[in-house]
């Protein structure tokens, strides 16, 4: 006989799984207290219900109404969870839900306990059951190899009769009890860990062990919503060949689209880097508004500056941004710093590019990435991650990074990621004639060529303009140029003097 998958009803988990459960499998599903486990096996067996399938969840530690109430807030159907009561509290009656009850587990010999639990599955015929938990039943055994006797009897006749089981168990428990471990058919971990700066808890699923399956391997962030729990699966992304290049975006800017070769080639990754207020982000908004006029769909995400900002500066450049959102070429999307795990925005930025069709993404800033996203783990490589994925879809990326120093050793960026980009554009101050004044160069340009002319650039009331080639000065990347032996004209050595 073949394996038969099944949904689980919680969103993600299927695709971690590979197609899904497989029916007539032990799980053993492991958290400590508020891990979700309870959540994770109610939303389980509810889903079956809504398949057809019958389930039950066995008690061994919290009465029926308690499990009932605390369920309550994710809008679920409880009238049609099928519950029998083998805690302390339970009787021998049933109710008006359904529940089947039998004498207190500790007024009993520990063999009662597990005659009940066969009993109950012979009487229900489950194909989906819960019981919660081992950990009680352990706790009720007189030695270990009773309750591994016991407990492997009880998978034997679970698998008889094609039920599909989750065994709730406790991390400590397990650590000790290594042996359930080697009988069940898969383990799941869910993790409760605060960050390293203390600043939120992280939740993750981690699947140790799926016995006649792959799986994706890692931990995968797990969020508990309104509607119960939805898992973000940690897709590590392979490099794919795509073609890139194929035509070019632009600014908009003919000075600065001639000193790019252009334009950028479509489908590779750029880096803006410059210190604040040298116009990175406002010369990204001009390549997302001049692409947008042609047809291409572009979506910004920021992470430090509000979407009213954006708005209100590019209007001030002339940039016809009301009418391009409105249009739907054109959007901006707000991220609020430790609201997303970094695979929970990789799922964002994945369906504004498959479903919506945005062709140009760009990321303001990795310094905001940073930050929102630092209590996760390896920055460099989620972004690499998120970086491989676009590329082999053939979106066009930009990327803002600020730099600190105004003036010193040049860095394309301080995170140490320049080596993901085709593409580094500089912007920087300059001292130039007494003033500080804007620089702006490409650097690098993996696909085509480009000059290497730094240039001046303005930006005030009709937007960005690239100005004259600022061949009178070196060193203008250390922020401190000095003049040139060249001659200038007399206004220029005015100027100088």
């Amino acid at each position: 006989m073949g394996q038969r998958r099944m949904p689980s009803g919680i969103p993600g988990l299927d695709e971690i799984l590979m197609g899904g459960l497989i029916s007539r499998q032990t799980y053993l599903l492991v958290g400590g207290p508020g891990a979700g486990k309870t959540i994770f096996s109610v939303q389980w067996i509810l889903d079956g219900v809504k398949q057809g399938e019958k389930g039950l969840f066995i008690t061994l530690v919290e009465p029926p109404d308690m499990i009932r109430e605390s369920m309550s807030g994710f809008g679920w159907d409880m009238e049609e969870l099928d519950i029998v009561d083998l805690s302390e509290t339970g009787t021998v009656k049933g109710n008006e839900h359904g529940e089947y009850r039998v004498f207190p587990p500790s007024e009993v010999e520990d063999v009662h306990a597990w005659r009940d639990i066969h009993r109950v599955v012979e009487e229900r015929r489950p194909q989906r059951i819960v019981i919660d938990s081992i950990t009680q039943l352990r706790g009720l055994s007189v030695d270990e190899y009773q309750f591994r006797r016991h407990l492997s009897g009880l998978m034997k006749t679970l698998r008889q009769k094609n039920c599909t089981t989750f065994f709730l168990f406790e991390p400590v428990e397990l650590r000790h009890e290594t042996a359930i471990a080697s009988i069940v058919d898969a383990i799941f971990y869910l993790n409760v860990e605060t960050s390293p700066e203390r600043v939120i808890d992280i939740r993750s699923l981690h699947v140790k062990k799926f016995r006649g399956s792959d799986f994706m391997p890692g931990l995968h962030p797990m969020r508990i919503t309104p509607k119960g729990i939805r898992l973000f699966p940690h897709r590590m992304e392979s490099f794919k060949d795509v073609l890139t290049g194929k035509g070019m975006i632009r600014s908009g800017i003919p000075e600065f689209d001639q000193l790019l070769g252009g334009g950028i080639e479509a489908g590779t990754v750029t880096v803006v880097s410059g210190q604040s207020g040298t116009g990175k982000s406002s010369l990204a908004m001009m390549f997302l508004a001049h692409e947008a006029l042609e047809g291409k769909r572009g979506i910004l995400y920021t992470f430090e500056e509000p979407i009213k900002s954006i708005l209100t500066r590019s209007r001030n450049l002339g940039i016809a941004v009301d009418s391009l959102m409105g249009s739907g070429l054109l959007r901006i999307v707000q991220v609020n710093p430790l609201e997303l795990y970094p695979d929970e925005f990789l799922e964002i930025v994945r369906s504004s590019v498959e479903a919506e069709g945005y062709e140009i993404v760009v990321i303001d800033s990795l310094r905001g990435y940073a930050l929102a996203m630092d209590q996760f783990g390896s920055i460099t490589a989620h972004l690499q991650n998120m970086v491989i994925y676009l590329r082999s879809q053939g979106v066009s990326v930009l990327m803002i990074n600020e730099v600190e120093n105004i003036t010193g050793d040049l860095k394309m960026t301080e995170m140490g990621i320049s080596f993901l980009a085709d593409n580094i554009i500089l912007l920087r101050y300059i001292e130039r004639r007494g003033k500080v004044t804007r620089a702006i160069g490409c650097l690098k340009k993996r696909l085509g060529a480009f000059s290497t002319e730094l240039r001046e650039l303005v930006i005030g009331a009709r937007g960005l303009e690239v100005g004259e080639v600022l061949e009178e000065l070196q060193g203008v990347l250390t922020g401190v140029p000095q003049t040139t032996n060249r001659d200038f004209s007399s206004r220029d050595s005015r100027h100088m003097q």
